[in-house]
């Protein structure tokens, strides 16, 4: 599953996770932060995938560049691979549609013969097609109403399978998983109030009855 680690250097908040057999680090934007947080999520707790494919949907969580610094290298070896029982799909994260790639995806647009073709690409592979790109936009900046009216103004003629994922993901609803989060956290941090309160009012009871 997912785990939210701090920087040792600075205050905001990284994720680490394995996709696919790789950790992958994913940066996120101070609405993201405030998302885990308010679902009670914090550092070195781990958080259902399906939360951090919510946060890649609204573009508060991303990838840029593979490199980690000495406190995420720190974390991989308390890092636990996911689980194979989450209900949500390594597959449902976007990836680029000319290699397995997940680093700085962008939304492009490539003249092909018969026309454009849309596709998910990472910075290798927009480097290697650069001269045949018509259309290219970050993935985080990319939302359901951008995708739709992109293909409005252009003639796509065919769509990679990554692209079709991502409107796929565009498309889902999570609220729900977020709400249920809430709710387990909200009730474990109330049972938890409610114990040592319960404690400290018996000990109260006792110091009263003890003669001094």
């Amino acid at each position: 599953m997912p785990r939210l680690h701090q920087y040792k250097s600075r205050e905001n908040c990284y994720v680490l996770t394995s996709i696919r057999g790789t950790v992958i680090t994913f940066q996120l934007t101070p609405p993201g932060e405030r998302k885990l947080k308010d679902a009670g999520v914090t550092p070195d707790q781990n958080f259902p995938r399906g939360l951090l494919l919510d946060l890649c949907r609204t573009g508060d969580a991303f990838t840029h560049g593979t490199g980690v610094d000495q406190a995420a290298t720190d974390s991989l070896n308390q890092l636990e691979l996911d689980f194979a029982g989450d209900p949500d799909p390594e597959s449902a994260f976007p990836a680029c549609d000319d290699c397995p790639s997940m680093d700085d995806l962008h939304l492009a647009l490539v003249r092909e013969q018969g026309g454009l073709a849309a596709k998910l690409q990472c910075a290798h592979s927009r480097d290697v097609t650069s001269h045949l790109l018509d259309t290219c936009i970050p993935i985080r900046l990319v939302t359901l109403t951008v995708f739709g009216r992109l293909f409005e103004i252009k003639s796509v003629m065919k769509k990679y399978e990554g692209v079709n994922r991502f409107e796929s993901l565009l498309r889902t609803e999570f609220e729900a998983k977020w709400q249920e989060l809430r709710k387990l956290r909200g009730s474990s941090q109330r049972a938890l109030f409610e114990t040592g309160l319960s404690g400290e009012l018996n000990l109260a009871a006792v110091q009263k009855k003890t003669p001094s």
